[in-house]
């Protein structure tokens, strides 16, 4: 019945996890004709996977494991789908409700337990009395739907009694394709908003992570068109135009608080979800403007601590109707913030003439050279800032583990994403978060024209950067986890072609190689252990 019912919502790709009390589930998904099923050994491994592939896709994914501790592997990827509002369903095979808490093996409390980063949860019953199978059958279809209405993650427990492996060879169960209902939308009412827009003279859109999308990359090049209005996106934002301040942290570094008192809007537009610049979140929070406006169907979020209206609509459909209202004004806005940002792009330049091999260069040469048409995932935490310092190519797709910004999964997520794509997916990570999820590559479904650019520094450099750490008198011993790993022997164990650099014009001889087909997936470690990279990145703030 399950997996008749998720074929008929239009369900394709199933991640399984092995194990014997979800065995019955990852038979039949196997021999099912409409499924394509993968196996992944990692829980947590997979269920990056599996949110890395509906990521891509834009259409629900399911992840299944086998009971116990399997299960809570897969939190870390639930939380990021929730935050990221990417559609999972999380299938569960459990022991029968009497064993939990008897120590039984592999036994715990799975009901329920992804409940605070779930937008619905159910927990099948067992009995095959015609009552209870319609009761099951109307819970799976309203928790599949939520899953697509919401687009997040959903949890299904359900129990299994032994024998677990008994089979038949006829199919008795089938339905109909069915037909999702679209809610009705609120209508959405602008004018209001749009009399309060044009009746002020200083504008700012911030627009933080947000899939491609042409529609409204012309409605804000639309509103960019206006001298009182600044549109600040970020690498994660995938918008791109002569108009928008795309390097946020490099123009706003050295305001001081007199110029972001008198540079701070009157109206505040931020649309999608989370910001990476911790600057821009620090200048609005203690500059905050009049008026906050946060346009998304799925978050409101008060990221700024003055929020005043809320606007639950798709960013484009609002859009449509609220920018032929806006009329231009005369302002000096735009071109106060341009003149700063003229300022900071001669001085970049000017830096990087000037600047040795280094995190940094390499951040500058890799972004240049990146081939077009490929989807670039970004690591986090230094990696994600570093490549906001760099303009890049609209024909290029930017995505990363924004919800929850953590390391655990950026690997298997990029390579999720590269199983369900044609184009070329190439991963940068850091050295921590690419030991971290090392067994990532422990993945039979590895396209060979998947790339992994790691960048070895010998540790959480990070730490040297932000504040706080670097003053601690332990930032080696606890924050920065210095090592002297490289993925040489990785790369061989899971037949990765494998090459190592450690200078800027190596770097530059093997990049365009390291691209072109091969009949092996490929990582490029690059080596900047011999450099100070955290004073690098200090002094171009500094200067």
């Amino acid at each position: 019945m399950i997996a008749e019912i998720f074929q008929s919502f239009g369900i394709e790709h199933i991640v399984l996890s092995p194990g014997s009390r979800n065995g019955a589930l990852a038979t039949h998904f196997s021999h099912h004709p409409k499924f394509k099923t993968y196996s992944i050994v990692d829980e947590r491994s997979a269920g990056f996977v599996a949110l890395g592939m509906a990521q891509q896709l834009k259409k629900t994914v399911v992840v299944c494991c086998t009971s116990g501790s399997a299960l809570v592997n897969y939190y870390p990827a639930v939380t990021e789908a929730f935050y990221q509002n990417i559609p999972l369903i999380v299938l569960s095979a459990d022991r029968p409700a009497a064993w939990v808490d008897q120590f039984d093996g592999q036994t715990i409390r799975q009901k329920e337990v992804l409940e605070k980063h779930t937008y619905a949860n159910i927990q099948l019953n067992e009995s095959e009395e015609t009552e209870v199978l319609t009761e099951n059958l109307i819970a799976l279809k309203k928790v599949i739907a939520t899953s697509m209405h919401q687009s997040g993650p959903v949890h299904i427990n359900m129990p299994f009694s032994e024998p677990l492996y008994e089979f038949q060879e006829n199919l008795d169960i089938h339905f109909e394709e069915m037909k999702i209902e679209v809610p009705s939308k609120n209508p959405i009412h602008t004018e209001d908003l749009s009399d309060l827009w044009n009746g002020s003279d200083k504008k700012m859109v911030l627009v933080g992570l947000q899939a491609p999308n042409p529609e409204l990359n012309d409605y804000l090049t639309e509103l960019a068109k206006d001298d009182s209005v600044v549109i600040f996106t970020e690498t994660t934002s995938n918008l791109h135009s002569e108009r928008f301040f795309n390097k946020i942290d490099a123009v706003i570094f050295s305001l001081d608080e007199f110029q972001m008192e008198k540079l701070k809007p009157t109206i505040l537009l931020t649309i999608g979800q989370n910001v990476v610049s911790k600057k821009i979140k620090t200048m609005l929070r203690s500059h905050s403007p009049e008026h906050h406006w946060h346009l998304d169907p799925y978050w409101q979020p008060d990221t700024f601590q003055c929020l005043t209206e809320k606007i639950p609509h798709d960013a484009v459909d609002f859009l449509k109707e609220f920018v032929p209202k806006i009329l231009k004004q005369p302002s000096d806005y735009y071109k106060e913030w341009h003149q700063i940002r003229q300022e900071k792009e001669v001085k970049q330049q000017l830096f990087a003439q000037n600047c040795e091999f280094s995190d940094w260069k390499v951040f500058e040469t890799l972004v240049q050279r990146f081939p077009k048409q490929t989807n670039i995932q970004y690591a986090n935490s230094s990696v994600i800032r570093y490549a906001q310092l760099f303009n890049h190519s609209f024909e290029n797709k930017i995505n990363g583990n924004r919800g929850t910004s953590g390391i655990d999964g950026s690997t298997s997520t990029a390579i999720g994403a590269a199983m369900v794509q044609e184009n070329q997916t190439i991963l940068v990570t850091g050295d921590i978060s690419f030991f971290y999820d090392s067994n990532a590559l422990w993945n039979a479904h590895i396209p060979k024209n998947f790339r992994i650019i790691l960048i070895n520094n010998g540790g959480g450099n990070i730490f040297k950067i932000i504040p706080g750490p670097e003053n601690s008198g332990v930032v080696e011993k606890v924050f920065e986890t210095q090592h002297h790993l490289t993925a040489e022997h990785l790369a061989k164990m899971f037949e990765f072609n494998y090459e190592v650099v450690d200078n800027w014009e190596d770097l530059n001889s093997v990049l365009n190689e390291f691209y072109q087909e091969s009949d092996q997936p490929k990582i490029l470690e690059i080596n900047t252990t011999k450099v100070d990279n955290a004073a690098i990145m200090k002094a171009y703030f500094k200067l």
